[in-house]
């Protein structure tokens, strides 16, 4: 990568200048329409999950669809430098990454996803595996809560659904202790998805391996196979762990 030589500037109005060109929100460029696997557009379409273990990472990815607060999030993250790299504006510290991180990152299809991936490597080594819980904090900056027993999975499974249900949305994951293999839900807590809906009834999660598709099952099934379920508490500033 060619380094760029900046000229000493006096004037406050032309430095003023040169740092706005220097750093481009991704907002800018989200009226622009174009191939998402090229383009940053500050959404997210589809996307697949490498073949490293950062199923915690490319999760919680997902998981900034499934809410107003994790869009608002994703809209702000992505900054375009001027010399071809990627700003992270995670809450707990900004991350750089070159094209070539980004070139290098597993994910397949959407921009965004993949170079929110480098970031998160950058940050946390998500290669080597990590929790959706300690991603969310990295993006959000926030504190962790960890919470457990049967009433405290219902309470967190009621807030979800009432989040759901006003339309703000979840920005959530999970992993399971007992496999279904119908489902493609593998068990031991081997494998993280996010969690795109609660409803008194059903529970949707999405599988990191293609983000396309939904996962339907019975909150009953749900939650008697979960081993862990994380969601972000915008209001609280808080990322809520649930051990089973």
């Amino acid at each position: 990568m060619k380094k760029i030589k900046m000229k000493v500037i006096t004037s406050c109005l032309s430095l003023g200048i040169a740092l706005s060109t220097l750093l481009t929100p991704v907002s800018a460029y989200a009226g622009t329409k174009g191939d998402p696997t090229l383009q940053l557009d500050g959404i997210l379409s589809t996307f697949h999950q490498g073949s490293v273990g950062d199923c915690g990472a490319v999760s919680a990815i997902q998981a900034l669809s499934n809410s107003k607060f994790g869009k608002n999030l994703l809209s702000k993250m992505i900054s375009v430098n001027s010399n071809g790299s990627y700003t992270l504006n995670f809450g707990a510290g900004k991350q750089t990454v070159s094209k070539t991180d980004v070139a290098n990152a597993y994910i397949s299809g959407d921009l965004d996803a993949r170079v929110i991936e480098a970031g998160l490597q950058k940050a946390m080594n998500v290669y080597n595996g990590c929790f959706a819980c300690d991603v969310f904090t990295t993006m959000t900056g926030f504190g962790q809560a960890t919470i457990n027993g049967g009433t405290a999975k219902t309470n967190m499974m009621n807030t979800m659904a009432s989040k759901c249900k006003s339309n703000k949305g979840i920005m959530a994951a999970c992993d399971f202790s007992i496999a279904d293999p119908s489902k493609g839900i593998l068990g031991d807590g081997s494998h993280s998805y996010s969690i795109k809906s609660v409803t008194k009834d059903t529970v949707i999660v999405v599988n990191p391996w293609d983000t396309s598709k939904d996962i339907s099952m019975s909150r009953s099934q749900f939650e008697r196979s979960i081993r862990y379920m994380t969601y972000v508490d915008e209001a609280a500033k808080k990322v809520i762990v649930f051990w089973s």
